[in-house]
């Protein structure tokens, strides 16, 4: 076919030239697999399309959508797109009150969900007057019973959707595939919401295919033959979009979904991925549990697997360095005596390229994964990016920053530094703008260039780093600026520390809340010579304390300024988590949410 416009074209085209080639694959409850092929998920996304359309969805429309990732959410993202319409996703973490809000700001009439509470959030919506749906699809079987009774919706199951669509309008379904422009409204993706409402991004088809473009070109290596790819990140992101959509129907790619977060580890052994993306937090979880595992060896063993993960390490700073790979035989040994085996346990023998982004990561953990033969690639990017911006180029990573500038052919990412060090961005990637917010869309943009938000420098190679967020600032008393995410990569790295948030705006010396990583407590234990224990009362351990502030001392503050350095400290009791309102559903810290909650506990900080 012509090249492909819309992504939903993309899957026309794999359906058309390996039809049955595996596509799509999930796990069920038994341990076996739910597979889809190209053939079948452009069956589904027809048939979809055509039921929404004898349903009364007009081209334009928008219909809101929650769900864990699985196969049914593409195969709706997807045949909502067929139909003319687009989807707004919806974190299935957002409360009632969250979930009403973008259904009215899209006016949406249709919505689809998953289970019986995600259906509950639409009905209470509905019943308060906050939504005017029409219909409210379900892709698991709900006994809906009286629960929508009076509220003048219509529930139904998907498959009741679906199988109104496989004797519909096949000819109003292609008029509408085929009249699909690249300029048109494609997908929405609403911020996270870190500060203030959640806004709409608004991703067109033209941004979505030069992402796709740029991405593959810069890492053709990975996509020469089929890949296999864990999608577990919410669909809701625009990094997972990117990864899942994005690229994965830009090649011959093999999607996996995974639900249920704490079933990634099962996944990576059962599906041994050729290209995985983590946020920081999913890194470090693995960096725990391995650093554990490794603590326990002793004698011989020990040191053997000591000295093969110095080798690969000194190995491959040297080839960062030179931008040369370096063979020699204690890199071979290495790697076939210990760090081949660690890659197999943990399914990632198999990987073709690790990624990272989203947020700060810690250069202690680059170096761990890097001394198992693992390099993370890390790149920079955001919603209003379409999901990337920069990343590592393909030999030459540059660890501490976040790479070069996406580009292909006349697709390029520009780069520059405003006078304030903002960073700005001017792309075809870039979004068109903010749905229904015009406001928002004017300040987004100055001159054609984005403002990101972010602070960060370019050095003479073309790298970009991110040294924090303009709105993050803290400003001491004394008037320093101060990024606080270099503080807390520094932090993190010390033995235990799973999240540390820096405060002190407007104080004469900063301080931290630092909580305990709970997969990392035995290596606390082990460093502060204490007997393991609960996370509660590991943060109340005097010994705990004095440990953590020796280590800050020692290992933190010497590579700080002096008006950077921790003075003081608390240890929480509890993790930040999604549910507690701490984090985003992509594990990044609501710093205003942590002042409120704990804003007594910082008082009393500088009170002392």
């Amino acid at each position: 076919m012509a090249d492909p416009i819309t992504l939903v074209q993309r899957i026309a085209d794999h359906a058309e030239r390996r039809g049955d080639a595996m596509a799509l694959c999930e796990m069920n409850t038994a341990g076996g697999w739910l597979t889809t092929t190209w053939r079948e998920y452009l069956e589904i996304v027809r048939a979809i399309g055509k039921g929404l359309l004898s349903f009364g969805l007009e081209p334009g429309d928008i219909v809101a959508q929650v769900s864990e990732n699985r196969r049914e959410w593409v195969w709706c993202q997807f045949g909502v797109m067929a139909a003319g319409g687009t989807i707004a996703p919806i974190y299935t973490t957002s409360t009632a009150e969250q979930t009403a809000y973008i259904v009215s700001h899209c006016a949406a009439k249709i919505a689809i969900c998953d289970t019986s509470a995600q259906l509950d959030k639409f009905l209470d919506c509905q019943r308060e007057g906050q939504a005017d749906l029409d219909f409210i699809f379900t892709m698991d079987e709900v006994d809906v019973g009286s629960r929508a009774r009076g509220l003048n919706v219509e529930v139904a199951s998907l498959d009741v959707l679906i199988d109104r669509g496989r004797d519909g309008d096949d000819d109003e379904l292609d008029r509408r595939i085929g009249a699909a422009e690249l300029d048109d409204l494609a997908l929405l993706v609403f911020t996270s919401g870190t500060t203030g409402l959640p806004k709409g991004a608004e991703l067109t088809h033209r941004s979505i295919r030069a992402l796709g473009d740029m991405f593959k070109a810069t890492y053709s290596f990975a996509f020469k033959e089929q890949h296999r790819y864990i999608s577990y990140l919410p669909l809701c992101h625009a990094a997972e979009q990117g990864f899942t959509n994005f690229v994965g129907l830009q090649t011959d790619s093999v999607t996996y979904f995974c639900r249920d977060l704490t079933k990634v580890r099962d996944y990576l052994v059962a599906v041994r991925p050729t290209i995985f993306f983590g946020v920081p937090r999913v890194w470090e979880k693995f960096e725990a549990v391995l650093r554990s595992k490794l603590a326990e060896t002793t004698g011989l063993k020990a040191r053997l697997a000591q000295w093969a993960l110095d080798t690969e390490l000194a190995a491959f700073e040297l080839t960062m360095k030179t931008g040369e790979e370096q063979r020699s035989w204690q890199r071979v040994v290495a790697n076939a005596v210990v760090l081949k085996n660690i890659r197999n346990a943990l399914g990632l023998d198999a990987l073709r390229a690790a990624g990272g982004g989203a947020a700060p990561m810690a250069r202690s953990t680059l170096d761990f994964f890097a001394s198992l033969g693992i390099p993370i690639l890390e790149g920079f990017g955001m919603t209003e990016t379409s999901a990337f911006a920069t990343v590592q180029p393909l030999g030459r990573p540059r660890f501490g920053t976040v790479g070069k500038p996406l580009a292909c052919g006349h697709d390029v990412v520009e780069v520059k530094i405003a006078d304030d060090g903002e960073i700005m961005l001017r792309g075809t990637n870039m979004i068109r703008g903010y749905l229904h917010l015009p406001e928002k869309t004017a300040e987004l943009y100055t001159d054609g260039w984005m403002h990101t938000g972010d602070l960060g420098s370019v050095d003479e190679d073309g790298y970009l780093s991110i040294t924090g967020r303009k709105k993050d600032l803290i400003i001491t008393a004394g008037g320093k600026n101060v990024a606080p995410a270099e503080i807390e990569n520094h932090l993190q790295a010390i033995p235990g520390v799973g999240q540390a948030v820096v405060v002190g705006d407007r104080q004469r010396f900063l301080s931290a809340l630092l909580v305990l990583d709970e997969e990392a407590l035995p290596d606390l234990c082990a460093a502060a010579d204490v007997k393991l224990a609960s996370m509660a009362k590991l943060a109340q351990s005097e010994q705990v304390r004095q440990f953590i502030e020796e280590r800050i001392e020692q290992d933190c503050n010497p590579k700080l300024a002096r008006y950077q350095t921790i003075k003081r400290f608390e240890i929480l009791d509890q993790p930040f988590s999604v549910e507690g309102g701490e984090l985003t559903p992509t594990f990044k810290v609501k710093r205003n949410v942590v002042s409120d909650k704990y804003g007594d506990l910082i008082s009393a900080i500088y009170d002392q």
